[in-house]
């Protein structure tokens, strides 16, 4: 294998899964190669100047900076034959990926409560009640309607691996007796969670708090 092809991909991101571990699971489950660069909270003000709007993640590509998670995850499933087998078949995951994130947002007042525990709990109680629940039953029917192991289509595309990492994440952070009932949901996490190269990447990814 070439030092190009090796180098292809670079992305940039904290030593976290947070907003870059969706790109990070896409590369692994379509075995590509690709450099996981990290960054310690007390390094990351030498290296925000260079990246697009000061941000992280980012994907560099051939030389390219690609700011934006949802962006960067759209990018790499078009790619890498997780996009769906038609136009409209990428609207319905581009759809569910937008979603997902949109709930990923809405955990950001559990980060912002710091220390105080009761603010804490209302907040994690405000995000599963509001957030949690509905984007769950929502790919639990889905998942029903489609009378097949994958949100959508009859093959794994970006929408099912957004839904796994979501699981995981908040699995993660708040305990898996937390999540809805929702046998669809936890199947197709338990089949993610299954296949070679992701189980082989959760095994040996750094640890780290979300």
């Amino acid at each position: 294998m070439s030092t190009r092809r090796r180098n292809e991909y670079k992305l940039h991101y904290f030593n976290l899964k947070g907003r870059g571990e969706l790109a990070r699971l896409i590369m692994v489950y379509a075995k590509v190669p690709y450099e996981d660069i990290r960054y310690e909270m007390t390094e990351w003000p030498q290296h925000k100047a260079k990246m697009p709007n000061g941000q992280v993640p980012v994907l560099e590509w051939k030389g390219q900076l690609l700011s934006e998670s949802l962006a960067i995850v759209r990018f790499l499933a078009r790619r890498h034959n997780l996009a769906g087998t038609d136009d409209w078949q990428w609207a319905k995951i581009d759809a569910v990926n937008d979603h997902i994130g949109n709930t990923f947002n809405d955990v950001r007042p559990v980060f912002t409560a710091g220390e105080d525990q009761e603010k804490k709990k209302e907040a994690i109680d405000v995000f599963f009640k509001n957030s949690v629940e509905p984007l769950f039953k929502s790919l639990e029917k889905q998942l029903e309607d489609n009378g097949a192991d994958y949100i959508i289509g009859n093959q794994c595309t970006l929408a099912d691996l957004a839904l796994f990492n979501f699981y995981d994440f908040v699995a993660g952070m708040f305990g898996a007796d937390r999540l809805p009932n929702c046998q669809h949901v936890a199947a197709l996490h338990a089949r993610i969670g299954q296949v070679p190269t992701i189980a082989a990447w959760i095994e040996k990814r750094p640890v780290t708090p979300y």
